[in-house]
């Protein structure tokens, strides 16, 4: 199966984009269920949590026959939201059997070096890396956000996601400060907590690219549901 739509001219998007999650095989089936107009209305992307989704990859090929949604491919490290293993090449395993599905493909910044070769390798196929970074209990202090965002670059990624945990709304105006600010990347950046609906709309406002919500149940604290998400942020 080719890759579904051009990565570059997902980073190169004017507007905020709807990520919807599918982190089970309840929501794949979900999708596979839904009629091509209510895909495109749900969302812009998906993204298969592979460390999670416990699907064999032919399931997940056939799953997506059909869809036209671009797919982003993540195998979360446990130390930041994941349920696979911390071996980087075991995750990478999970990833590279779906690499030809892949728009985009999601590895920590802790990750970039030891995962070196699925980068290289995802880029060589056309797709596009984002180097990601989270904290689930704390935003931190703003030179650790800017030295997340400045190693991504040298570090031969294509774009930048930061979540935390919003603690104040002091926190979510330095989110605010950094996505607004001029960076050589793409940058996606989201709240969770009880600040963290408020944050997704604010931040895609201020400049956050990749928004993600859920289809089914949530899987992070202060998400929208994706459909929702898309027409509040398609009226931004």
């Amino acid at each position: 199966m080719p890759q579904l739509l051009s990565s570059s001219n997902l980073l190169l998007s004017s507007r905020p984009l709807t990520v919807a999650v599918i982190p089970d095989g309840a929501t794949l089936a979900l999708w596979q269920g839904m009629e091509p107009e209510a895909r495109a209305a749900a969302c812009d992307v998906i993204e298969l949590r592979l460390d999670t989704l416990q699907t064999a990859p032919g399931d997940i090929r056939e799953a997506l026959r059909g869809s036209a949604t671009p797919v982003l491919l993540t195998a979360r490290h446990p130390a930041e939201g994941g349920q696979g293993s911390e071996d980087a090449a075991a995750r990478a395993a999970l990833i590279e059997p779906l690499l030809d599905l892949a728009a985009l493909v999601d590895i920590e910044l802790r990750s970039a070096r030891e995962m070196r070769a699925l980068v290289l390798k995802a880029q060589g196929g056309g797709a596009r890396v984002v180097g990601s970074f989270h904290d689930f209990q704390a935003t931190p202090a703003d030179e650790v956000l800017r030295g997340a965002v400045d190693f991504a670059q040298p570090a031969g990624l294509d774009a930048v996601k930061i979540a935390t945990f919003l603690n104040s709304m002091d926190d979510l105006m330095r989110l605010m400060r950094l996505v607004s600010a001029p960076h050589r990347l793409r940058l996606s950046c989201m709240g969770m907590g009880p600040l963290g609906r408020v944050s997704r709309l604010v931040l895609a406002k201020c400049g956050s690219l990749l928004n993600y919500g859920f289809l089914g149940e949530a899987n992070a604290p202060g998400q929208w549901p994706a459909p929702r998400l898309k027409d509040i942020l398609a009226d931004l």
